[in-house]
Parts: C-alpha cells; structure tokens; sequence
C-alpha cells in the first residue's frame, strides 16, 4: 500500500502533485489513521486534522500503527501536535511547529488552529493561524517594516481571539500608527510566512526519503495496552467490518476451495472462531501471547524478519496476522473453559468422520496392556519423544499450559499420560525396561 498523508488547508493542490506515489487523504479525524494502519502501508503522515465538532485522532490509533512496524510522521497543524506528544514513543516529529511543540514555546492546541471552507473550495482560508502570525511579525522586525515591541503587542492582541477570529484584517486593526499600519499592508502582500505549509512540505520530502531509502520503523520499546475502550471502539469495529470484503485475489482463492471441495469444512470452522470472538468483551491479553508465541513455535518463526516473510507469502498485514491469533486465542479460551461440556460432541465428530472405530481400538488395546508405572521416567525425554517424533513440532516452552489446552488437570497427568503412550508405543509391560536414560545418563 502506497503511503498515506492526512492533509488539507495547510498544503496546496500543486504542493503534493509531486508526490504521486503517496495517497492523501482529508483532514484526519478519529478512526481514520487506523483505518488507513490496517492497510499496512511502510508509512503515515499527520499534517492536518479535526478537532472542533468532530473527534480527533487518537494517540492510541497513532501508538497502535507503531506497533505494526508503521512509521507515523507528524508535522504542521495537528500532526505536530501528536508528535510533540508521541515523540518518545517512535512518533516522527518534522519542522519548526513540532520543535516548538515538543520544547515548551508553544503549549496551546489554538497555535496551529484556523477555520477553512470544505474540499471543494481547496480549503480556502477563513482565518490565520497563530504560528503563522508570529512567524510573519518576526520577519517583519528582522526587516525593519516594524519594531519589537510593535510585534510582541501585535501578537498579544492576536493570541487573545478566539482562533476563528484571528485575522489579517485585524491585525492591521491594531497598529497605533496609521503610517505603520499602512506600511505592514503593503509589506503583506509579498512579506508573509505561512509557517505551516513550509513545515508541511518538509514532512513530505523526509516521508518521501524515507520511503526511497527502503528505511524500515524500528520495533516499540513500549507496550500496547489493549483496553476495553479500544476493543469496543465503534469506528474500529466498522473498519473491520468494512475490510471484511475479498480482494480479486482472495475471492480466486476462495472459488479453489469450492473446486476441491474444502469450502464447507473451511467456512465451518470460519464460523466457530467468529461465534468464540464476541463483541462484548476486550480478548485476554496472556491468551493472545499464548497463541502467538504458539504460532511462531509451530513455525519455527524465531525473529521478526521470519514473520513479516511469513506475512508476505501468506497474502496478509500485521493487523491481518495480530487479528487472526485474537481469533485463535478466543477459541482456544473458550474450548478450555468448556472442555467438559464438548467431550460428547468430540466424540460424536469422530463418529461422523468416520474415525471412531480406530480410536477405540487403539483405546481400548492401551488399557488392556497397562503398562506398571512404578519406576519414575525422565521427562525430558518422554517430552522428546512425544512432540519431536509422535507430533513432529518443537517442545513447548510452557509444559503445564500445554496439559491444560489438552484438557488435563495439570502436568503431573500429562507426563502419566506420555509414559503409558511410550510403553504402549514400544510394545513394553513397564516404563522400566524402555532402555530410557534419565537426566544423570543411568539407566
């Protein structure tokens, strides 16, 4: 996805045709940058935004994007303002608005504020910023068209409007000295600094440099706190909605499952994780690490660059990869709390596969042997034995947890359970003559 920036009255239509390659959007508003994340482009930028009258831009929206390997820019009107605030968190703060901002020169949101007309009008200017106003009246000292103190008063007067009353027409207004005044009109013409738009186009050579370099955003060092808020957020939960709809690609895909005969099965078990997923309450965080440090195990994907080759060849985003081990955590959540209560429909399933009899065969066969437990057995290796060569994955890190996904009180059964599997496996009366060596290398 091509790279996205949120811009309005700050840039001019012949500002960004430059920049074909990048995707510009309105003014952003709340939900847009995460709508905009979940395509996953290398790229964001913050230039203009809505505040008054419409919800702004969250900084958790922002924070999310980071979390996705997203690099976020802000500069100018509100994108300044985000990275004033965010810039400790990876945000990329650009231009002179930002630096003020982040050092405490500026402190108030109506600094970079004006009212504009709609798209249509090419967001024509309704009133002036105030960084824009003291940039002006600071050239204007530096060029002798007015003294100090006639600036620093100016810009008093200025500042003490309401943001939409802030005016041209009204500074002049306030001069004392009609010769002064008449002088710092004709000055105007030609003289003044529009602050924003400079900082703007600083952010779209940096965004576009960035881009051209093949630079990537460095990993977090901060934890995404997922929040019933967040979870619950309707915009959010309509932009998932929305991007429910199959591109040509995945709608092909989905016609080769119905030619091999996969669909239903597939669409089935679609439809479990949709019912486990809910609406009605924030996923268990520690469930979710489980089911990704459980994926990347299976896989064998120990760094990052494994997943995001993994994320490629599978035709999927970050925000595609993170939604769908939610889905398998909600799952794998469930069927635990409920592990009683679905052993007759597990059972009922095999019956309907048509896999029951071999199962109670080998059932049944097991129990017959039984083989004696008295001695203890190294568990080390009965766990080697077991998901190495019966299941063919890496032994999990959390032993315990994995008992209880399998629908065991706890790791004590799961290693009584393995010993009578390898004595039944090996064709023994009793672990002790499995030729075994514990931990020390005795038999």
């Amino acid at each position: 996805m091509n790279p996205v920036v949120f811009c309005g009255p700050s840039l001019r239509a012949h500002d960004i045709a430059p920049y074909d390659g990048f995707e510009f959007r309105p003014p952003v508003r709340q939900g847009d940058l995460y709508a905009a994340a979940r395509g996953g482009p290398r790229a964001i930028g913050i230039i203009d935004g809505y505040f008054d009258g419409q919800p702004a831009v969250l900084h958790k929206e922002i924070l999310w994007a980071l979390t996705q390997g997203i690099a976020v820019f802000g500069a100018s009107s509100m994108g300044a303002l985000r990275a004033a605030e965010l810039h400790s968190f990876g945000m990329r703060g650009v231009g002179h608005i930002f630096e003020a901002c982040r050092d405490g020169e500026l402190t108030d949101d109506d600094e970079v504020a004006l009212i504009h007309g709609p798209p249509e009008t090419g967001y024509i200017h309704l009133s002036e910023p105030m960084v824009n106003i003291r940039a002006t009246l600071e050239r204007a000292v530096a060029q002798e068209i007015i003294d100090r103190p006639t600036s620093a008063r100016l810009a008093a007067s200025s500042k003490a409007r309401f943001y939409r009353d802030r005016t041209w027409a009204d500074v002049l207004a306030d001069v004392d000295d009609p010769g002064t005044a008449q002088e710092l009109a004709a000055w105007l013409r030609t003289g003044k600094v529009d602050r924003k738009r400079e900082d703007g186009l600083q952010l779209l050579k940096e965004m576009d440099a960035f881009i051209r370099r093949g630079a990537a955003q460095a990993p977090p060092d901060f934890h995404f706190e997922w929040t019933e808020n967040w979870h619950n957020a309707s915009w959010r939960n309509e932009t998932a909605r929305t991007s429910n709809k199959a591109t040509a690609e995945e709608a092909a895909i989905l016609d080769e499952l119905r030619l091999r005969g996969d669909y239903a099965r597939l669409r089935r078990e679609a439809l479990l994780r949709l019912l486990a997923r809910g609406d009605d309450a924030a996923p268990d965080r520690l469930a979710v690490r489980r089911a990704m440090s459980e994926f990347r195990s299976r896989r064998r994907l120990m760094r990052q660059t494994d997943v995001i080759d993994w994320i490629h060849k599978n035709g999927t985003d970050l925000a595609g990869l993170e939604r769908m081990i939610e889905d398998d955590a909600a799952v794998e959540t469930l069927a635990r709390d409920r592990d009683a209560e679905l052993h007759r429909g597990m059972l009922d399933r095999l019956r309907e596969l048509e896999l029951y009899p071999g199962y109670r065969e080998n059932a049944l066969a097991r129990q017959r042997q039984s083989p004696s437990l008295s001695a203890p057995m190294p568990r080390a290796l009965l766990a080697a034995w077991f998901f190495e060569e019966q299941l063919g994955r890496a032994i999990p890190r959390d032993i315990a947890d994995y008992a209880t996904s399998i629908g065991l009180p706890g790791v004590d059964e799961f290693y009584d359970l393995l010993a009578h599997g390898y004595a039944f496996a090996a064709g023994r009366s009793s672990p002790d003559d499995s030729g075994l060596t514990d931990e020390n290398g005795l038999t």
